[in-house]
C-alpha cells in the first residue's frame, strides 16, 4: 500500500467508511455494523476530503477536544489554581479535566475536597526514593516533588480518530536544589462512536536519573482517575451516587486491590442521569493486570503496579503504560465492554 496516499475508503456492498493510518504499515477504520465471518473489502483513494467529527483545538490555557458541537475533555497547558482559601503548592498544569459524556455529563473533578491534590486524570508516582532522599510526585501537600506541562507534541484532526502529543516534567526536591528528574510523554486518540466515544491513553516514562529512581511498595500511585464532584460526600457516596465494577468484581470494597481486565466508575449526574467511564488496561503493561486502588470512601481509583513490591527505573530507563477507555452515558454495557476489551488486546 503506498503509505503517501492520505485519505483512503474502505467499500462494502453496504456501506462506505473511511480510513486512517495509525503508523506507516497499519490503518484503522470504524465499522457501520457487525463485520461477518466472510465480507468482500475494497480499499480505494477518497474522493473529498473526509471530515473530522473529533475536533481537537490549542489556546494558550488548554488543549480542547469536542465532538461535533460538545466539548469532550480539556488538557491543562497552564498552571491551573486551586480556590483561594488553598495553599499555593496545590497548582497543577499536565492533567485532563473536564471529561464529559456526549450527553454533556462531567465525569471528573480537578481540585475535589478532600483531595485537592487529585486532578481528574493523571499519572504520578508516590512513596519513591532517589538515593535515600524519600521524594513523592503525587502528594503536593508534602512538597516533595512537583509535575508540569512541559510542552505540546503534535495535533492531528482525522476521520477516525482524533489525536494529540503532549510532554511533561518530573520535578524532584533535592536538598535545596530542585532537578529535572523525568519525562513523560503522553499520547491520546479519540474515537467518536454514535452514542459514546473511546479514548486511548498510552503513556512513556523516561526517567532521566542521575541516580535510579526506586518507587516503594505502596498502596497506590500509578494511572489515576478521579470522578466527579457529584459523588463527593464526607460520608462517602458509593451504592447510592456512584458505583465500581470489574469483570471480577461488583463493589468498591472488592475491587481495592484486585487485579481486572477492566474497571468502571459510573454514578448520577447533576441531571439525575447516570454517566461514567471504563479503563482497559493493555495486557502489556508492567505488572499486568495491574492491582487497583479503589479509595473505600471517594470516587478515585488508579493502577498501582507498586502494590506488588518496589521496583527500579535506571537512568533512560522507559516505563510504558497504555489504556482504553470507554466513556459512556447511562449505566455500563457489559457486553460492550467486553468487545473493546478483547478488539484492544488484540491490537498488541
Amino acid at each position: 500500500m503506498d503509505t503517501k496516499v492520505k485519505h483512503l475508503e474502505i467499500h462494502t456492498n453496504n456501506s462506505i467508511v473511511p480510513l486512517q493510518r495509525i503508523s506507516d504499515s497499519s490503518w484503522c477504520f470504524v465499522p457501520k455494523e457487525d463485520i461477518p465471518m466472510r465480507a468482500k473489502y475494497e480499499i480505494k483513494s477518497a474522493t473529498s476530503h473526509p471530515t473530522a467529527n473529533c475536533t481537537i483545538t490549542v489556546s494558550e490555557n488548554f488543549i480542547h477536544a469536542k465532538i461535533e458541537q460538545q466539548d469532550i475533555l480539556r488538557y491543562a497547558i497552564s498552571t491551573q489554581f486551586p480556590a483561594d482559601s488553598l495553599p499555593l503548592y496545590y497548582r497543577r498544569s499536565g492533567f485532563i479535566h473536564p471529561i464529559t459524556t456526549r450527553q454533556g455529563a462531567v465525569i471528573t473533578d480537578d481540585f475535589p475536597e478532600g483531595h485537592v491534590h487529585q486532578h481528574g486524570m493523571f499519572h504520578a508516582w508516590t512513596r519513591t526514593f532517589i538515593q535515600d532522599t524519600l521524594i513523592d510526585f503525587w502528594n503536593q501537600h508534602a512538597q516533595l516533588g512537583e509535575i508540569r506541562h512541559d510542552s505540546v507534541l503534535s495535533v492531528v484532526n482525522g476521520p477516525v480518530f482524533s489525536s494529540f502529543s503532549v510532554s511533561l516534567d518530573y520535578l524532584a526536591y533535592l536538598r535545596d536544589d530542585t532537578l529535572k528528574v523525568s519525562n513523560e510523554i503522553w499520547n491520546f486518540k479519540i474515537y467518536p462512536l454514535a452514542e459514546h466515544y473511546l479514548m486511548d491513553w498510552e503513556i512513556q516514562h523516561t526517567w532521566l536519573g542521575p541516580d535510579s529512581l526506586t518507587i516503594d511498595e505502596y498502596h497506590y500511585g500509578g494511572t489515576a482517575f478521579r470522578g466527579s464532584s457529584e459523588w463527593n460526600l464526607p460520608e462517602g457516596a458509593y451504592d447510592s451516587l456512584v458505583f465500581v465494577e470489574t469483570n471480577l468484581h461488583s463493589s468498591h470494597l472488592e475491587s481495592n486491590h484486585s487485579r481486572p481486565e477492566w474497571i468502571t466508575m459510573y454514578g448520577l449526574t447533576d441531571a439525575n442521569q447516570y454517566a461514567g467511564i471504563t479503563f482497559i488496561p493493555s495486557r502489556k503493561n508492567f505488572r499486568y493486570p495491574q492491582p487497583v486502588r479503589v479509595h473505600p470512601t471517594m470516587p478515585y481509583f488508579c493502577f498501582a503496579p507498586m502494590v506488588l513490591g518496589k521496583f527500579v527505573l535506571q537512568p533512560y530507563d522507559v516505563y510504558k503504560s497504555n489504556c482504553r477507555m470507554l466513556v459512556f452515558d447511562g449505566k455500563p454495557d457489559y457486553s460492550l465492554i467486553q468487545k473493546i476489551h478483547e478488539s484492544y488486546q488484540k491490537d498488541f
